[in-house]
């Protein structure tokens, strides 16, 4: 009887974890989470604003905070072709900072993008922006780094200074301090992560290897959001 009992234990412990196994993964999602930052406050009461919530399940009495939402920037590409950021409405895009030239921070910057391109070069949805302040940067950016016209636009603003727009717009300097190792870094070694909607959803190191592969896990992350 004993024998018995224990046999019959012993397959519990072996079954019953792998039907767990088996649910969760036919019947399972897995969800992850990505931060918005920026949280748009009202000037008059100091309260972080709120719209209705945008799933009907979830009840007409339930609310969504609104985020910073980036203005539209307009500039021309290296081939003269007018540029706006109207036009990654719907796309997962990188921004990065490059300015009066491509000096060594860039060109570690640059080569660290040249690897995200490569990495989404199949997934139109995702692109890479980098802002110039002169038509020779971006001739020589583009030469240099294999850039994919159609994946990695050069653009020069019509009349804003790259500077103004990665402290301004982008909020480079107004990133949240999380306490990572590598979290310190200058204005011209910052990426930022904005989604379909022109929100924010992350700031990154462009110069260190571990921090845009990080970068490149959360691009993933925003995919896997909006494919469900």
């Amino acid at each position: 009887m004993a024998r018995f009992l224990k046999a019959g234990i012993l397959l519990l412990l072996l079954v019953v974890p792998a039907f767990v196994f088996i649910f969760l993964k036919v019947f399972g999602q897995n969800q992850f989470n990505l931060q918005t930052f920026f949280p748009v406050i009202d000037a008059k009461t100091g309260k972080i604003e709120t719209r209705p919530a945008r799933n009907p399940v979830l009840g007409n009495d339930t609310q969504d905070t609104v985020f910073y939402t980036l203005p539209i920037i307009t500039g021309t590409l290296p081939d003269k072709k007018p540029y706006s950021t109207a036009a990654l409405r719907g796309k997962i895009y990188v921004a990065s900072f490059i300015g009066l030239e491509c000096d060594t921070t860039c060109a570690k910057v640059a080569g660290q993008l040249n690897r995200v391109q490569d990495i989404f070069s199949q997934k139109p949805e995702v692109m890479l922006v980098s802002y110039v302040d002169k038509d020779s940067v971006a001739a020589q950016v583009r030469k240099s780094y294999d850039v994919q016209p159609d994946k990695w636009l050069i653009a020069k603003p019509d009349t804003l200074e790259t500077t103004f727009i990665a402290e301004q717009y982008y909020r480079v300097k107004q990133r949240p301090m999380t306490g990572r190792k590598n979290e310190t870094f200058t204005l011209y070694e910052g990426l930022v992560l904005i989604d379909h909607e022109g929100h924010i959803r992350g700031f990154y190191n462009g110069t260190d290897k571990t921090d845009v592969d990080r970068l490149v896990l959360e691009i993933r992350v925003l995919m896997d959001i909006y494919a469900k």
